[in-house]
């Protein structure tokens, strides 16, 4: 039987590992590098490098950086698009790797992307020991690993 096909919503390489790990068990797993909420431009370039490094056929959408005012916007914005691409190409399915991170909520990422489209795959990619998991396999591939989350707000 054939797999069904998975658009996977990133905005870093290293969250993406053990995302694509465990999605692509099940799933034709297609990474999707949407990163305009990432400030200042030269660390979007240092991402998009790496997501490059780790997947060289990603689809990346051009930078064209915006600032939300709150995390739930950012994450409503970000899987809105994804949520768009997956219905214009033709996805099965699409999740996102943000919940691997121990610093951003996956019930509410969860709860978002449900109510945004009825093929979004809710995901808790931290549990299992999955964010140390995505630490170890950053590590083994070289992968950039940043220090926050990359809007403005929190820039360090």
């Amino acid at each position: 039987m054939e797999k069904p096909n998975l658009l996977l919503s990133i905005c870093c390489a290293p969250c993406a590992t053990v995302a694509i790990e465990e999605l692509s068990k099940e799933y034709n797993v297609t990474v999707f590098f949407w990163g305009n909420n990432i400030h200042p431009e030269d660390e979007y370039r240092k991402r998009l490098d790496a997501v490059l490094k780790l997947d060289p056929t990603a689809v990346v959408i051009p930078y064209q950086p915006f600032s939300p005012k709150s995390c739930q916007r950012c994450f409503e914005t970000r899987l809105r698009v994804s949520a768009e691409y997956t219905k214009m190409f033709g996805f099965d399915f699409f999740a996102t790797s943000l919940t691997t991170s121990p610093h951003k909520d996956a019930d509410l990422i969860n709860k978002i992307g449900a109510m945004i489209a009825g093929n979004y795959l809710p995901t808790d990619f931290k549990k299992n020991d999955g964010f140390n998991r995505s630490v170890e396999l950053s590590k083994q591939l070289g992968l950039y690993r940043q220090n926050f989350c990359g809007c403005q707000r929190n820039h360090v």
